[in-house]
């Protein structure tokens, strides 16, 4: 990996988990030009990770965990707390799905993890991570 593709991997992420961040903020803090941003942010649509990553179960359970404790250490609450229950309650049934998409790009990744230092033993895993994800599609659509 190339010290640009390096830049641009920490840039992404800091865009991606700080939602109030600017891509002019971006470009000065990594010492890159706006348009390189902007081409970044284009080609590796960063608005949908953004949207991805602050909207996933994972996320949203780390939001009410911190309204939950700002409660406990006496703080008025920010949100209803029927309103915080039913969300609560629609996490606890997505928790239990995995989404397609979502399977499929982690075996992607974890294929090519392992094929760099083992090729032969990705291969072979790739065929169980097919099988697997097929598999999961199955439970999803029955």
């Amino acid at each position: 990996m190339g010290k640009k593709d390096s830049v641009r991997l920490k840039a992404e992420d800091w865009f991606i988990e700080n939602i109030d961040c600017t891509q002019a903020e971006i470009a000065e803090k990594f010492h890159v030009t706006a348009k390189t941003v902007g081409d970044w942010y284009k080609k590796y649509a960063w608005e949908d990770r953004r949207r991805d990553y602050h909207s996933s179960p994972v996320r949203i359970k780390q939001l009410l965990q911190q309204e939950l404790l700002s409660v406990a250490m006496g703080n008025a609450a920010k949100l209803n707390a029927d309103a915080i229950s039913k969300l609560n309650a629609a996490l606890d049934r997505l928790d239990k799905k995995l989404d397609a998409f979502v399977v499929k790009r982690v075996l992607v990744e974890l294929d090519n993890f392992i094929s760099q230092s083992d090729p032969k033993f990705a291969a072979t895993c790739t065929t169980y991570h097919k099988q697997y994800l097929q598999h999961r599609i199955n439970l999803e659509t029955a």
